[in-house]
């Protein structure tokens, strides 16, 4: 887990004290800031009718994704990309440059859901993944 900066540190804070909630990490860009909350606190951050969700969202003035945490990457994948389903999923090494990749192989209808408009959700699983597991890529297929 990488170190935590002092602006990811408010932000986990802020979290905790708005919902009672518990992150393991933030992931923040100029878009969206993403909490990664322990097992079992998916629902109090979520609050109840969204109540906490909106909050932050107003808080933070941007828009907050919550991907609940998981011990095992397949879990903490089926986190991110939830509602979408996964025909397989493999981690390979590339022996060349030793570089880790996933690969997600997706049902064609998913495969949007899972990149995201823009290619905001893959390249956001790529860096919670890479934070998380050290895993350099994840690639749709």
């Amino acid at each position: 887990m990488p170190t935590i900066s002092n602006d990811e540190l408010a932000l986990l804070n802020t979290l905790e004290r708005s919902t009672g909630a518990k992150a393991n990490d933030v992931f923040a860009t100029n878009e969206c800031v993403t909490f990664i909350v322990q097992q079992g606190d998916l629902g109090k951050a979520i609050g109840k009718q969204g109540a906490n969700l909106e909050h932050l969202r107003r808080a933070f003035g941007k828009n907050v994704d919550l991907v609940e945490d998981a011990e095992t990457l397949r879990a903490f994948l089926a986190n991110i990309f939830r509602g979408v389903e996964f025909l397989s999923v493999e981690e390979k090494e590339d022996a060349a440059s030793g570089r880790k990749i996933v690969f997600l192989k997706v049902n064609a209808e998913h495969r949007g859901k899972a990149i995201g408009r823009g290619g905001e959700k893959i390249n956001r699983a790529r860096a919670l993944v890479k934070r998380k597991f050290g895993c350099d890529d994840v690639k749709i297929s």
